[in-house]
C-alpha cells in the first residue's frame, strides 16, 4: 500500500513540476532520473578519436600532439598529462551550467563516473595518491555555496578509493576568463593559488581535477604551484573540454 501511495504521490508531483532535459527543455519521463533526454544523451561524446597525447585535445589531422604541446614546449609544461571526459558541446555545456550555477550538485553523480572511466583508460594517472580541486576564490565559494571541482573530486574519490585533499587555495579572485585569450588567461591567473598542504603532497604524485578545460591555463598554474611545494607528478582530470 506504502508503495502504490508512493507512486500515486510521485505521478502527482510529475504532472505538478515534470523534470526537464537541461539542454532542450523536453519534459523527461516519468521515471528518468538522468538530466538529459535521449536524443541530448546521444550528443554526449568523448574528446577524440585522436587526441594531444599531453592536453588531451582533439587532434582533426592526426598526429602525436598539438602544436601548443610539440617539441622542445612538451618539456616546459609542469601538468604532464590532462584529460576530459567530454568533448564541451550544448548538452555537455547544459550539465556544467546546471552544476556551477544552478546548484544541482547531484549532476557530479552523472559526471563522475565518466570522469572515472577516463581515469582506468589512462593507467599511468592511476599511480596518483590524492585528488586535488582546482579551488575558487573564498568570495566565489560564499556565493556559491560550494566548489564544482570539489564536489566531483569527492565522488570520484567514492568510486575509485583515492582520497581528495584541498592542497591548494586561491588568493586572487580573478576575473572570469570566458572572453580572455589564451595569453590573458595565463596572466589572469598568474600567481592566483598556494599550496596549503605542501607535506602531505611532497613527493606524490597527484590529480588535479577541474569541471572545465579550456586553454588549461588554470590547470598549468595549479601544477606550477603543486610542484614547486614538491609534488613528484600532477596529472589533470576534468568533466568537458572545451
Amino acid at each position: 500500500m506504502k508503495k502504490f501511495l508512493l507512486k500515486i504521490k510521485n505521478f502527482i508531483l510529475y504532472l505538478l513540476f515534470p523534470r526537464t532535459c537541461f539542454n532542450c527543455g523536453v519534459d523527461l519521463p516519468l521515471n528518468e532520473q538522468g538530466f538529459l533526454c535521449k536524443e541530448c544523451l546521444k550528443k554526449l561524446k568523448k574528446p577524440g578519436p585522436i587526441i594531444c597525447q599531453r592536453c588531451g585535445i582533439t587532434l582533426k589531422d592526426g598526429g602525436a600532439h598539438c602544436f601548443n604541446c610539440r617539441g622542445s614546449k612538451l618539456k616546459t609544461f609542469k601538468c604532464s598529462l590532462i584529460r576530459s571526459a567530454l568533448d564541451f558541446n550544448e548538452p555537455s555545456r547544459a550539465l556544467i551550467h546546471g552544476l556551477k550555477y544552478e546548484k544541482y550538485t547531484n549532476i557530479a553523480n552523472f559526471l563522475a563516473p565518466l570522469m572515472h572511466k577516463t581515469l582506468l583508460e589512462n593507467p599511468q594517472m592511476l599511480e596518483a595518491e590524492f585528488f586535488v580541486p582546482v579551488p575558487i576564490h573564498k568570495k566565489r565559494l560564499k556565493k556559491r555555496g560550494f566548489n564544482q571541482a570539489e564536489v566531483l573530486a569527492r565522488e570520484l574519490s567514492s568510486l575509485t578509493n583515492i582520497p581528495y585533499i584541498n592542497a591548494l587555495t586561491r588568493i586572487k579572485n580573478t576575473k572570469s576568463q570566458t572572453k580572455l585569450t589564451k595569453k590573458q588567461r595565463a596572466e589572469n591567473i598568474k600567481e592566483a593559488f598556494i599550496c596549503t598542504s605542501p607535506k602531505e603532497i611532497k613527493k606524490k604524485a597527484v590529480i588535479l581535477i577541474d569541471d572545465v578545460c579550456t586553454t588549461s591555463a588554470t590547470l598549468e598554474e595549479c601544477a606550477k604551484v603543486l610542484k614547486k611545494a614538491g609534488a613528484r607528478e600532477v596529472y589533470a582530470l576534468c568533466a568537458t573540454k572545451e
